[in-house]
């Protein structure tokens, strides 16, 4: 257990173990690195069951910790769009783009169109880094500040990018 919680990094990376991790583990072979993969799945996915349900996503903290329990334990960054009603309700969440460990490449045109066709009121977009490091890269900036101006200028406006790590977040509002 020592030497799994040292590869993660800590109990709150255990989650993102890759099965090439757990069989460089000294007494961990094939057969149970898919065992212990099968039951860290089956842990992500009791923990976005007990998680707030997209209806219930009416304040930032609130979207944060869903946030957290649908990308922070990826292993590859994935860019969200949250499409809103005019109440500020949920009409779609989606994941518009997955990229490596380190960036991925966003279309603000596709998120765009998106939020035109399901007749969006407002948008909050967002995405992972999974190092944890939650700071925003000159990229994020950028691309923040183009779906900022591009949005407002078809009457959607952006309320905010979050960019969630597991065990920290960075709100661009």
């Amino acid at each position: 257990v020592d030497e799994i919680l040292s590869i993660a990094g800590g109990f709150d990376c255990v989650l993102s173990l890759t099965y090439e991790e757990l069989v460089s583990i000294k007494g961990i072979k094939q057969a149970k690195a898919l065992e212990i993969m099968a039951i860290l799945e089956i842990a992500k996915r009791l923990s976005k069951i007990d998680s707030i349900s997209e209806s219930e996503l009416t304040n930032p903290n609130k979207v944060v910790e869903w946030l957290r329990f649908n990308v922070a334990y990826s292993n590859q960054e994935e860019f969200i769009a949250i499409y809103l009603n005019a109440k500020g309700s949920i009409i779609k969440s989606e994941v518009m783009f997955k990229g490596s460990k380190h960036s991925s490449i966003v279309g603000i045109d596709e998120i765009l169109r998106k939020a035109i066709l399901l007749k969006a009121s407002a948008l909050i977009v967002a995405h992972n880094h999974p190092s944890g490091n939650v700071k925003p890269s000159q990229n994020d900036i950028d691309i923040t500040h183009k779906l900022f101006i591009s949005a407002s200028m078809i009457g959607i406006p952006l309320l905010d990018h979050l960019i969630v790590g597991k065990s920290d977040y960075f709100s661009f509002k």
